[in-house]
C-alpha cells in the first residue's frame, strides 16, 4: 500500500483512488468494508442513482453519480442512492475531486441522516394532523357514530345483495336473508313466509332452532294485512307473534313486516321480531325485499328449467337404451335368420355326405383288398371324414343355441357351459396360439337370459383375443357366493389406451379400425338388464380383466 494514501484509512467515509486512465489505485478499509473489493468501477457505478444533483449532461438518461464524476473534469458534489439488494437502500454523498493526476471519490454514507430528516418530517405532519383530529374530534363524534352505524347496515345489506345475486339456491338465498335481517336488527328470530292458495305459510326461519314451526299457517291481523297488500312496511308491539299463535312473550316485542313483492305479483312477507327500539329502514328493507322478490322468480325458474333439463337428459337415456335394444335385436334377428337358413344350407348336403360316409365305410369291410396298406389308408379318410362330419355338427348345433331365437324368456341354465358354448364358436380365434385356462367354480342353475350372456361372453372373449397380438392366455374364472354369480375373463394382452377408458362402456367408443364400438356398450346394458354391473382394470404389461357380477338366486 503506497504510503501517501494510507491516511484514508483513518476516514469513517469510503475512499477511492482512480489515476489518470480511470483505474482503480487505492480502496481504503472503509470502502471495502462497505462495497467490497472491487476491481473496476464500471459495474459498481450500476449500483448508484441519481437523488439530488444539478448536471448539464448530453447524456443525462445514462448518467449515474459514478460514470458522470468518471466522464467530469470538474469537481462536484452529488446526493446518491445505493441499491445492491432488493431490500436495501442506502443513501451516500459522494464528493469527486482532483489532486495531482489523481482522482479521488469520497462517499459519505448520509442513510441515517436522511431516514432521520425523513421521519422527523413524517412526525410534524403527524402533530399537525393529531391536532387537527383532536380539535374537529368533539364536534365530528355524533356524525361519526351515525356514519359508523350507516356503514354497518349498509354492509349488511351488501351481503345480502351480493348472496342474492350470485345464488341460484333458493333456501340459501331466503336463509343467508333472514341471518342479515337478523343481524341488522338484532331479531330473536326472523321469518319468510310464502303467500299460496291465499294461505300464510312459514317456508324459512332464522335461527334454525325455531325450525320445528315450519309449514305452519300463520293468520296475521286485519289492518296487517292491508299493509301488506298495500305494499307497505308494517312496525308494530306485539304480546303474540300472529293472532292464530297460542304462545305470547313475555314482555312486548316490535315486529316488522316487510311484503315481498315481483311486480304486482304477490310472493310472501319478511317477518322480524326483536326486543330492541326498531326503526324502519325503508331504503334498505325495500331494497332487499325487491333484491329478494327477483331471486324467488328466478331461482324458481332455474328450478323448472333443471327440472325440464333433466326430464330431457332421462328421456335422451332412454332414447339410448332404447337404441341400443333396437339394434341388438335387429342385430341377433338378422343373425338368427343367417344361421337358420345356413344351418339348413348345410344340414342337407351333410347328411348326404354322412350317409354316404357310412356306405362307404361298409362297403370297405366287404371289399376284397388284397394290398393292406391301401385298405388301411382308406379305412383312416373314412375316420377322418366322419371326425369333419361330427365338428361340422357340433358348429352348427352351437350356432344355433348361441342365437336361442326361441328362448326369449328368463331360464336357467349353466353359466359354465354357456361360456364353453361360446369358447366353441370362436376356436379358430384361440387354436394352436392362445392358451384358455378355466377355473369354474360348481355353479348352480341360475335363472337368466342366455343369449344374451352369450352375446357378452363372445365380445369380450374377442376383444381379448384380438388384443393378444402373438401368444397368450386367457383365464375364464367363475364363482357364486352369498346369491351372486361372479365371471372373470383375464387376458395377456396390449391393454387399454388411457385416453378412452372412461368412456369404454360409451356406444362409439373402439379401438378397432373397422369396429362399430357398439359390442361392450351393448353389453352393458345386457348386464344391466340382469340387475348386475361391469367393471375393468386393464395395464400394458399385465393385459385386462373383465370382471361381471351378477345377483342371481338359485
Amino acid at each position: 500500500m503506497d504510503n501517501n494514501f494510507s491516511i484514508y484509512n483513518n476516514f469513517d467515509s469510503a475512499v477511492l483512488v482512480l489515476d489518470s486512465l480511470k483505474r482503480i489505485v487505492y480502496k481504503n478499509l472503509s470502502f471495502i468494508k462497505t462495497f467490497g473489493n472491487i476491481k473496476t468501477p464500471d459495474k459498481f457505478s450500476n449500483y448508484f442513482n441519481f437523488d439530488i444533483c444539478m448536471l448539464d449532461s448530453e447524456n443525462i438518461l445514462n448518467a449515474n453519480p459514478i460514470s458522470f464524476a468518471l466522464a467530469s473534469k470538474d469537481n462536484f458534489t452529488a446526493h446518491s442512492t445505493y441499491q445492491k439488494t432488493k431490500e436495501k437502500f442506502l443513501y451516500f454523498k459522494i464528493s469527486s475531486f482532483f489532486k495531482d493526476d489523481l482522482q479521488i471519490l469520497i462517499f459519505e454514507d448520509i442513510t441515517m441522516s436522511m431516514l432521520y430528516k425523513t421521519l422527523e418530517k413524517n412526525y410534524e405532519d403527524l402533530k399537525i394532523k393529531c391536532k387537527a383530529l383532536e380539535d374537529e374530534n368533539e364536534d365530528a363524534a355524533v356524525s361519526q357514530q351515525k356514519a359508523q352505524n350507516q356503514a354497518i347496515k349498509m354492509a349488511l345489506m351488501h351481503r345480502v345483495s351480493n348472496v342474492i345475486r350470485e345464488s341460484i339456491d333458493l333456501t340459501k338465498i331466503i336463509n343467508s336473508t333472514l341471518k342479515e335481517l337478523s343481524n341488522l336488527y338484532g331479531a330473536t328470530k326472523v321469518y319468510y313466509a310464502s303467500f299460496e292458495d291465499n294461505n300464510f305459510t312459514l317456508k324459512n326461519v332464522y335461527p334454525a332452532k325455531y325450525k320445528d314451526i315450519l309449514n305452519t299457517q300463520i293468520k296475521p291481523e286485519q289492518e296487517t294485512i292491508k299493509n301488506i297488500f298495500s305494499k307497505n312496511i308494517s312496525l308494530m308491539p306485539c304480546l303474540k307473534e300472529f293472532s292464530n299463535c297460542e304462545k305470547t312473550f313475555s314482555t312486548p316485542v316490535t315486529r316488522i313486516i316487510v311484503p315481498v313483492y315481483r311486480l304486482n305479483k304477490f310472493l310472501g312477507i319478511l317477518i322480524i321480531y326483536t326486543n330492541k327500539n326498531a326503526q324502519i329502514q325503508n331504503d334498505i328493507l325495500q331494497s332487499i325485499s325487491t333484491q329478494l322478490a327477483t331471486s324467488i322468480v328466478q331461482a324458481s325458474l332455474f328450478q323448472e328449467i333443471n327440472k325440464k333439463n333433466s326430464e330431457l337428459q332421462n328421456a335422451l337415456s332412454e332414447l339410448k337404451e332404447t337404441q341400443l335394444q333396437l339394434i341388438n335385436s335387429e342385430k341377433m334377428a338378422s343373425l338368427g335368420q343367417l344361421v337358420a337358413g345356413v344351418a339348413h344350407e348345410i344340414n342337407t348336403p351333410l347328411a348326404s355326405i354322412n350317409s354316404n360316409n357310412d356306405i362307404l365305410k361298409t362297403l370297405i369291410s366287404r371289399l376284397d383288398i388284397n394290398d393292406e396298406k391301401i385298405k388301411t389308408t382308406i379305412e383312416n379318410i373314412n375316420s377322418i371324414d366322419k371326425e369333419a362330419i361330427k365338428r361340422i355338427s357340433q358348429i352348427v348345433s352351437s350356432l344355433k343355441k348361441f342365437v336361442r331365437l326361441d328362448e326369449s324368456e328368463l331360464q336357467e341354465a349353466d353359466i359354465n357351459k354357456e361360456i364353453d358354448l361360446t369358447l366353441e364358436l370362436i376356436k379358430h380365434e384361440t387354436k394352436k396360439r392362445i392358451q384358455i385356462i378355466k377355473n369354474y367354480a360348481q355353479l348352480p342353475l341360475i335363472r337368466c337370459y342366455p343369449n344374451m350372456l352369450n352375446q357378452v361372453f363372445m365380445n369380450i372373449l374377442i376383444n381379448a383375443c384380438h388384443s393378444i397380438k402373438n401368444n397368450g392366455t386367457i383365464t375364464i374364472t367363475t364363482a357364486y357366493c352369498e346369491n351372486n354369480l361372479t365371471v372373470s375373463i383375464k387376458d395377456t394382452g396390449e391393454g387399454i389406451n388411457e385416453e378412452i377408458k372412461d368412456k369404454l362402456f360409451t356406444a362409439g367408443t373402439t379401438t378397432k379400425k373397422t369396429g362399430t364400438g357398439l359390442g361392450l356398450a351393448i353389453s352393458k346394458k345386457i348386464i344391466e338388464k340382469h340387475n348386475g354391473q361391469i367393471t375393468f382394470s386393464s395395464d400394458k404389461k399385465t393385459g385386462t380383466e373383465f370382471v361381471i357380477s351378477i345377483p342371481a338366486k338359485k
